[in-house]
């Protein structure tokens, strides 16, 4: 558990404290260099000419301070140089996505993220994807023979529609093969331009392999459009992408459709009809017949845990919940972050039971945080809890152990994440290959928390067959020792002793002997060793209702700041949340001279049903920004900043938070950022008809998070949309604005109809728009120019210095300022 107010002792453990003391010396030599000679240099527009923007250059009301020793913008927001890193079954591979080459120019670094591969048994390491406009893949796993890495590959930057694809390895380590090989590499295995498969707008990744068939894999599929989030399971050969439906969903055919739609429409006419329901996400057994699925009705949002018995073929309900007492963790508010899972028994078992992560705020099963129980399939008896029932916890995540695909720990974050080991009583069937492996297991953990000490957290992410070596990302705030100075890395920890085969070796007189072995990898960050990174400290606020929230406060760590402004930086979602660790814009902020809160608002997830029930108030989360509001007030009542030097900052969701402050609370912020912003809600919305594709589920979703009154009176809608409210914002306050021109989730309309209403006003800001961008800006040109653009607008906002000299790197941008009007980001 966290405490409850910020610890005033450093978070560092003694190993980091001779890394922090140079840093430290470094940083203070730096700052005597820069005391000494200023420089004033002239305000410009970086990235594209004035014509190419179309605006006229103008200026703030004092020229910016630029100086040379804050940490470049690209030294925070480039792509990390390792990511998703994962070790194959059998250990003999290694996988990561990283930084690629062009094949044409090895030194030429595009910024994109290719796979790359690295055999553990010769150490050779190959470049296996050349992909050039985008990321190569958004997931990848390896098939069951480590012959190929499968991944998925979005059609579009920005769409959220995916394809998969397949890539062998050995001819990558095999010069002749590469030679010979005469088919394109990698392989589209969808055939249908139309089709869409693995990841959606929710829920979670939905790929599966066999070690029985290693040359087929299971994927969900389904059409691209408004029916897509209900899909399909389709196995395809890897070999000749012939592709077989498994499992079909009652959407994807127009007959079946109509009947649900038929019976629905009955439904919302008589209360006493019981609305049919549809299924979500599905969950196979080890022999991969799917037997287990998510299934939700579109009248009441509710949601059931369903599952068959072996040879059966109706599902019947094991579990259910109303959309009041769900939790969206489960589900995810983004493609692949569900935590959902269903685990069955062996098919050799005598039981058919399966284990399911659910959530139940109330009824017999009632826990406020998600559980993992285990039903009979037979009977539908709920037979014992497993896991979960943390008293400040959701279920974060499970560490899957590979030979058995059940979990071996489980993860919770109430401040920072921690792992536990998932110990199977009441399991009514050993989960490892002998009785005493959970003694292992917790011994495990106990070393891996003692070389990690508190000042970083751990995840454990990729296990061998054998578990006998697992891959383990760690991070913190601030730059490690361990970790070279990046504030993470990947770590590889070897469980057994030299020369032994598992764990079961012992003597004759002895308990097994196990030596552990962690060494680092792969620093995530490499670029900022050396840089002084600010410190993010969990605190908790009561807000005005006695509710309490889990913040995070991060200060500068250059001492030399005083009377500094302080951010609110607003997460998405709503139902989504904020984590400790490292955050490249909270330390840009920082850098240059902010305090940065960030606030966990009634309404998130991760820390139970209620906690998001509360945030859900019928009144479109009025309750929701009144905490974003209390912490505010909460930040100045303290002294961490002045009234006049506060700024509000936030995306998606957290764009419509930051407007919505800006706003009804005009009188509290001096200035807003918001990307990819809704602007207008429920029944005043005219732009998100064909949002999310034109998703009935998520448009069902939003009416109940907006509630009754917002969602179909457009009056109560007006009041809650900022677009029809920018009368309020103050003559003297500053807007800046920034979207993707492809946004399937908030259309680009919400921010150029608000900035319209801005225009009217004469209020300051600008305006900054990207195309072949979606929700989000992911093109590394575009985010660097994008958080330039926003250092520059917050900087010239509270009179702080800026970096000069980064504009090289993102000279391609796809950016147009739309609108500019003397904020201090121009």
């Amino acid at each position: 558990m966290m405490p409850t107010e910020i610890p005033m002792n450093s978070n560092l453990k003694p190993s980091d404290v001779s890394l922090a003391q140079q840093q430290q010396a470094d940083h203070v030599g730096k700052r005597k260099e820069r005391d000494q000679g200023k420089t004033i240099c002239e305000d410009m527009e970086v990235g594209k000419s004035n014509s190419q923007c179309g605006m006229k250059h103008s200026k703030p009301n004092d020229a910016l301070e630029y100086k040379d020793d804050l940490i470049p913008i690209s030294t925070l927001f480039a792509k990390p140089h390792k990511a998703q890193v994962k070790i194959s079954g059998s250990g003999k591979y290694l996988a990561w996505l990283s930084r690629g080459r062009s094949v044409d120019d090895p030194l030429d670094d595009n910024g994109v993220m290719n796979i790359f591969c690295k055999d553990l048994e010769t150490s050779q390491i190959k470049q296996l994807t050349f992909a050039k406009e985008r990321d190569a893949c958004s997931h990848f796993i390896f098939n069951a023979d480590e012959t190929e890495i499968l991944f998925l590959q979005e059609i579009r930057r920005g769409s959220e529609s995916y394809h998969l694809f397949a890539l062998e390895i050995v001819p990558f380590f095999d010069e002749t093969e590469v030679e010979e090989k005469k088919e394109p590499n990698p392989r589209n295995l969808i055939k249908d331009p139309r089709m869409t498969c693995g990841i959606g707008f929710v829920g979670g990744v939905q790929l599966w392999t066999s070690v029985k068939s290693p040359r087929e894999v299971y994927v969900s599929t389904a059409e691209i459009g408004p029916f897509s989030l209900f899909w399909d399971v389709s196995r395809i050969n890897i070999d000749t992408k012939e592709c077989v439906l498994v499992q079909q969903n009652v959407m994807s055919s127009s007959a079946s459709r109509w009947q649900f739609i038929l019976k629905t429409g009955i439904a919302l006419l008589c209360s006493w009809f019981d609305p049919p329901t549809v299924p979500l996400q599905w969950f196979p057994d080890d022999e991969m017949q799917f037997r287990g699925c998510i299934q939700i009705d579109l009248v009441n949002l509710g949601i059931c845990f369903c599952a068959r018995g072996r040879k059966e073929q109706q599902f019947k309900t094991l579990h259910s919940c109303t959309f009041e007492n769900s939790n969206m963790d489960l589900i995810g508010s983004s493609g692949g972050a569900g935590t959902a899972r269903m685990d069955f028994s062996r098919s050799s078992s005598e039981a058919d039971t399966v284990d399911i992560h659910l959530c139940a705020l109330t009824g017999k099963l009632a826990s406020d945080t998600t559980t993992y129980d285990r039903f009979c399939v037979t009977t539908g008896e709920h037979i014992s809890r497993l896991a979960g029932n943390n008293e400040k916890s959701d279920i974060t995540g499970f560490v899957i152990n590979r030979k058995t695909n059940q979990p071996q720990f489980v993860r919770y974050d109430s401040g920072k994440q921690t792992t536990e080991v998932f110990s199977g009583q009441g399991r009514g069937e050993s989960n490892h290959t002998q009785p005493d492996e959970d003694v292992f297991l917790v011994d495990d953990l106990e070393h891996i928390g003692n070389y990690f000490a508190q000042s970083m957290a751990y995840s454990i992410i990729s296990c061998t067959s054998k578990n006998d070596v697992w891959v383990i990302y760690a991070e913190a705030d601030r730059g490690q020792q361990k970790c070279e100075g990046s504030p993470g890395g990947y770590f590889l920890f070897n469980r057994y002793s030299k020369g032994a085969t598992s764990t079961a070796q012992t003597t004759q007189d002895s308990s097994p002997q196990i030596e552990r072995k962690i060494e680092l990898m792969f620093p995530s960050r490499p670029e900022l060793k050396g840089h002084l990174l600010g410190e993010m400290k969990p605190l908790r606020v009561t807000a005005s209702d006695g509710e309490e929230l889990l913040c995070y406060l991060s200060e500068p760590a250059d001492e030399e700041h005083v009377n500094s402004p302080l951010i609110m930086m607003i997460h998405g979602g709503p139902q989504a949340r904020d984590t400790w660790g490292f955050n490249p814009l909270v330390q840009l902020l920082c850098n240059r001279g902010f305090r940065v809160m960030q606030v966990n608002y009634r309404g998130s997830t991760g820390f139970g049903a209620r906690f998001i029930q509360i945030g859900m108030d019928g009144a479109f989360c009025k309750s929701l920004q009144q905490d974003i509001t209390d912490v505010a007030t909460y930040a100045t009542n303290e002294g961490l900043c002045a009234k006049n030097r506060l700024a509000i900052i936030g995306g998606s969701f957290g764009g419509y938070s930051a407007l919505h402050g800006l706003t009804f609370q005009p009188d509290l912020y001096k200035c807003c950022v918001a990307i990819c912003p809704l602007t207008a809600v429920g029944a005043a919305d005219e732009q998100s008809k064909k949002s999310f594709s034109g998703s009935p589920l998520i448009k069902k979703y939003w009416q109940r998070v907006f509630g009754e009154n917002v969602s179909y009176n457009k009056k109560f809608a007006m009041d809650a949309s900022p677009l029809y409210n920018t009368d309020n914002i103050r003559n003297m306050a500053s807007v800046a604005i920034y979207h993707g021109v492809d946004d399937p989730r908030a259309p680009i309309g919400h921010s150029r109809k608000f900035v319209e209403k801005l225009k009217e006003r004469n209020i300051k800001g600008e305006f900054v728009s990207f195309s072949g961008e979606g929700h989000g800006i992911s093109k590394e040109e575009n985010r660097l120019f994008m958080y330039h653009r926003i250092e520059k607008f917050l900087c010239g906002q509270f009179e702080l210095s800026i970096r000069c000299g980064d504009d090289d790197r993102w000279v391609n941008n796809t950016a147009s300022v739309e609108w500019s009007n003397s904020a201090g980001g121009d």
